[in-house]
């Protein structure tokens, strides 16, 4: 009962700039990038990549709780509260991603497809991470620095695994003969990621 009395002051108390821009960007960009012929495979790959990167930077933006630095302020359990804010960030993030592949996928070359199974996992890893990041940073910063913070350490990882070369780079196309092998990685990184959200929100 507590949790739905929640949700409506939550929502409200989200700062919904970042998470709504870097949307309406994905869409777009999935839109109008080779406007006028068709959207080849290699480019909406590429695209829905950043996109779940770009999304996962902003789902931070929801976990920033106001009201954490004043107990007096806070009657509700802080874990109820951010987990609340998760999962917000996270299905708004997840429907940007969703838009954002339905438009490339109709956009694209006669023959060409998208692996969109493999390539939501990756989303989804993103935005936990960026979840996470930003749970973690909200332990020792206060507002948007601990978004800001959570934002860097997220990019920051995501530029080393760029550099990163070999048959199991995390980035792989799916012509390359270790796609099947990376995606399990990627599925298995999941639950651990979501185990450390939970443990970065306890009280």
């Amino acid at each position: 009962m507590l949790l739905i009395h929640l949700l409506r002051p939550i929502a409200r108390a989200i700062d919904w700039i970042p998470l709504a821009a870097t949307g309406a960007a994905a869409v777009l960009m999935a839109a109008l990038i080779d406007a006028g012929s068709p959207l080849g495979s290699g480019t909406a790959f590429t695209l829905l990549r950043m996109t779940g990167v770009m999304l996962g930077a902003a789902a931070g933006f929801a976990v920033i709780d106001e009201m954490t630095a004043s107990t007096a302020a806070t009657p509700t359990p802080r874990a109820l509260r951010q987990w609340v804010r998760c999962a917000y960030g996270g299905l708004a993030a997840g429907a940007s991603w969703s838009a954002a592949c339905a438009v490339a996928s109709a956009r694209l070359a006669e023959g060409g497809s998208l692996r969109v199974a493999g390539m939501a996992v990756e989303a989804a890893v993103c935005v936990t991470l960026g979840l996470l990041a930003a749970s973690v940073a909200g332990r020792a910063h206060q507002g948007k620095a601990a978004a800001l913070a959570g934002m860097g350490a997220l990019l920051a990882v995501f530029s080393v695994t760029l550099v990163l070369r070999g048959p199991y780079w995390p980035w792989l196309y799916p012509e390359e003969a270790n796609w099947e092998v990376v995606h399990y990685g990627w599925a298995a990184v999941l639950p651990p990621a979501l185990v450390a959200l939970g443990r970065a929100n306890r009280e």
